[in-house]
């Protein structure tokens, strides 16, 4: 039977069953699993079950953030099957012993129609296709090469417009686009003026049918070719003879291009309109790709950005390892992304003592960054030499309350290491406990049950210690990254592993306990990309 494998933050692991009926995730202690201490997490966040072929179903109830499953992007108010993990906010919910979805049956297959549907349907021949002439032809393909020089919407849409006047006779013509909304954006015309209330005048019956309803229209004689639909302007302005596409891209309706005569008649013929409406594709295909371009263009300048914020984001991390007294200290980050919100700080305080945090803010990519590098400036005004920690601890804990959101917080560890001693006290916010390298064995710290930076303003830190001896050899602090990097199967690191891996070390020099590290990690999950910002510090005791 399959089973749903929760890790809680405070170190225990429970399993639950999966059957048909549906398992509550989320905040709200009515819950079947209750996800404590994380905003992202909403109060009834996702349900799962079983369906009746025994797949793992999985059902986003409307959460503020949304639910993933097998590494994927997120989702909200809808259902995915799952094979491996289910991610509710910072919880990596593991599944095992699941059955992968039975292989669909071979060939193609095509649900039925329902019996009134094909009563209601109109079917049209396939030899309704656009007929141009070879001269036609060579006159689009110079479109073609004019409109793809243009850089902007307006300049593609004045050499269409041009186009058109010239191969088509219009006296007066017209070209406008949709915007997202659906509204008509101001367009580009030639001897179209407007009347006293503003509005273009052409024919409304034509545009509307063109970009509402896809139709092509022809028009040689108004009162004969649009009885019952005989519009105002046609009569006022007059109009002698007219044609109108629409301009689709795909099954997309972009916009419309209108021409018309108003001097003397001129026989339009379907040949003519089927032209007009190959310089529509024309012109929506440019339209597309200009798009495109435009989109390139922009995340190159996003890309750009980030490359910056990237190098940035590396300048507030230490120089490289810190040597002093009878410790040495060094750390190493990975982001998930371009940047990321794990952080780690070692630095001087003078007194013959060194500052020290690693901390992992709520999130990935640029929203997290900017909280780290706001908590990096409050650390480094905060911590000195002689303050006690919980003060410090309390003093950030109100200031991340007081200037994030409720869905933001922060874990962290702040300490402070004698250089001479070697002696460490240090508080811990809701982060993983450090582990502590002996001849022999590794040995996890107590995690000293105390809430993230940011969720409540008067939560009290307690101070916890290091006495150096003479088995210690380093100590080492981490990220959740490190114990919850996937493999490609979704199958989480965890922690035997790394201390497994600590064990066996031929030396507990800082670099050497880092590299180690980095290599299991890689070795585990593989050519694939991280999910979670990783991040590691190592601190050498030197004997």
């Amino acid at each position: 039977m399959p089973r749903l494998i929760v890790r809680r933050r405070d170190g225990r692991c429970i399993s639950v069953e999966i059957t048909a009926r549906p398992i509550t995730l989320g905040r709200a202690d009515t819950c079947d699993v209750v996800l404590p201490y994380d905003g992202e997490v909403s109060r009834e966040h996702a349900q799962v079950w079983l369906d009746q072929t025994g797949c793992v179903m999985v059902a986003d109830r409307g959460s503020k953030n949304g639910t993933r499953v097998d590494g994927g992007e997120p989702f909200h108010n809808a259902i995915r099957p799952a094979l491996r993990s289910i991610r509710v906010g910072e919880y990596e919910l593991e599944l095992v012993d699941v059955q992968p979805p039975p292989a669909p049956p071979e060939g193609v297959r095509f649900t039925p129609d329902l019996p009134s549907e094909t009563d209601n349907t109109r079917f049209f021949p396939s030899t309704r296709s656009l007929d141009l002439s070879e001269q036609r032809l060579t006159l689009l393909m110079n479109l073609a090469e004019r409109i793809g020089g243009a850089f902007e919407p307006k300049q593609l849409l004045e050499q269409a417009l041009d186009a058109c006047c010239e191969a088509l006779g219009f006296e007066r013509g017209l070209i406008a686009l949709k915007t997202q909304r659906g509204e008509t954006e101001l367009p580009v015309t030639r001897n179209i003026q407007r009347d006293e209330t503003g509005a273009y005048k052409v024919s409304r019956t034509l545009i509307n049918r063109a970009l509402i309803e896809g139709q092509r229209a022809v028009v040689n004689n108004p009162a004969l070719d649009l009885v019952g639909n005989l519009s105002e302007s046609l009569i006022r302005f007059p109009i002698c003879s007219a044609l109108c596409v629409p301009i689709i891209h795909r099954d997309r309706i972009l916009g419309v291009i209108y021409g018309d005569r108003i001097t003397r008649a001129s026989t339009y013929t379907p040949e003519d309109v089927d032209f007009l409406a190959a310089i529509a594709r024309q012109v929506g295909i440019g339209l597309e790709n200009l798009r495109l371009f435009q989109a390139y263009l922009e995340s190159e300048k996003v890309n750009t950005e980030l490359r910056q914020a990237r190098a940035i984001q590396q300048g507030l991390y230490p120089g490289g390892s810190l040597n002093a007294g009878r410790i040495i200290l060094a750390g190493h980050n990975e982001p998930s992304e371009v940047v990321g919100g794990d952080y780690y700080d070692y630095f001087d305080l003078g007194a013959g003592r060194v500052g020290l945090i690693i901390a992992d803010v709520t999130g990935h990519g640029l929203p997290a960054a900017l909280v780290m590098a706001h908590l990096k400036g409050a650390v480094r005004v905060a911590l000195t030499a002689d303050v006690p920690l919980p003060d410090v601890a309390a003093r950030l804990n109100r200031l991340m309350y007081s200037n994030t959101g409720s869905n933001v917080f922060i874990t962290a560890i702040l300490g402070r290491v004698d250089a001479r001693s070697g002696e460490l006290e240090y508080v811990n916010a809701g982060h993983p406990a450090p582990l502590l390298v002996r001849r022999g064995r590794v040995q996890p710290e107590p995690d000293g049950h105390a809430l993230p930076l940011g969720i409540e303003p008067d939560e009290e830190y307690q101070v916890q210690q290091i006495a150096p001896g003479p088995d210690l050899e380093a100590a080492l602090f981490y990220t959740d990254g490190l114990v919850e990097a996937a493999n490609p199967a979704g199958r989480l690191l965890d922690l035997t592993p790394v201390t497994d891996a600590l064990s066996r070390l031929p030396d507990r020099r800082a670099g050497t306990v880092l590299g180690s590290l980095l290599s299991l990690v890689r070795q585990h999950v593989g050519p694939g990309k991280h999910a979670d910002d990783l991040t590691l510090m190592a601190i050498e005791y030197v004997h």
